[in-house]
Order: structure tokens, then sequence, then C-alpha cells
């Protein structure tokens, strides 16, 4: 069977999109791809940035960093310096998005390496030898048989449990 033809990325002629559910479903994945964008900027560059979007039924969307405030004072005013109230909001604000970016990076690091312990399980799994109850498909039993599988995890959860309170006994 021959793999299936995509389009690929197409360039996009810049007209407005008639369809409306098309166009609301654009306008939040292009809505998420600018934010990201524009947290990428002040991350990257250390720049304020701030966006203000209204969607096409209304709804105002806005996106500060570091805070609304200061961005917006900023525009008004750009040759005049910041107040030490704006200054210590801005610093702070910085901070805190700093050590929430550095959470994010130890998040993804962790979630990289559960990903290849996973993948490495999963290649131990294939190779193990499988136990009589993984041999076996649960939908060809019939009533007797699953009582008996029944009965024999209880007895074994049981085990468990003794082994648990001999330990810490």
């Amino acid at each position: 069977m021959a793999a299936r033809q995509t389009r690929g990325r197409q360039i996009i002629p810049m007209q407005q999109i008639e369809n409306r559910n098309d166009m609301y479903a654009t306008f939040t994945k292009r809505r998420h791809g600018l934010y990201n964008k524009a947290s990428e900027l002040s991350t990257l560059c250390g720049v304020d940035i701030g966006i203000i979007i209204f969607s096409p039924t209304g709804n105002p969307y806005s996106f500060f960093q570091s805070s609304m405030e200061s961005v917006l004072e900023r525009f008004r005013n750009p040759n005049q310096p910041m107040s030490n109230e704006s200054q210590l909001l801005d610093a702070q604000s910085r901070n805190r998005m700093r050590q929430l970016n550095q959470q994010l990076d130890e998040i993804l690091e962790s979630k990289d390496e559960l990903k290849e312990k996973d993948k490495q399980l999963d290649e131990v799994d294939d190779t193990r030898p499988k136990g009589w109850w993984e041999e076996v498909p649960v939908g060809n039993l019939d009533a007797g048989q699953v009582q008996e599988w029944i009965t024999w995890f209880e007895a074994l959860q049981s085990q468990v449990q003794r082994r648990e309170q001999m330990r810490r006994s």
C-alpha cells in the first residue's frame, strides 16, 4: 500500500477565511502560536512585550510580559524612565518568569528521561519470558476459569500483604 501523499507546507493566500468554523479554528491556533513566539522573544531577548487581540467573535485576548501596566506605561511614555516601584515589580516578574522557565526545563528533561526509561522497559518486556497468565487470551476463558484466576490472584495478593506485614514488623 502506497504512503499517503500530503500537501505539506504550502503558502496560504492572504485573504479572509470565509467559512466561520475554519476562521475560529485558525484564529485559536494562530493565537497560541503568536503567544509562543512572543514568549520566546521575551525570554531570549529579555524584552517587554504586549499583545492585545480581538477574536472574530469580539472577545479580547491579551499577552503581556512582564506586566501589562509596565508595558503600557513604557508605550505611552517611551522617553520617561521607569519609576522605582515599576522597576521592582518588573524585576520580581522577570525573576518569577526565570524560575518558572527553569522549572519547565527541568520537567521537560525529566519527561525525556521517563520516555527513554519507558522505551527501555518496552524493549525488556518484549524480550522477557511471559507468564502463563499473559499467554492465555482472557476473552477465551469460561466462567470456571475466570473464577479460578480470581482465586489465584486473591491468594497472590494475600501473600504479598503478609510479606509486607512481616517486613514492617
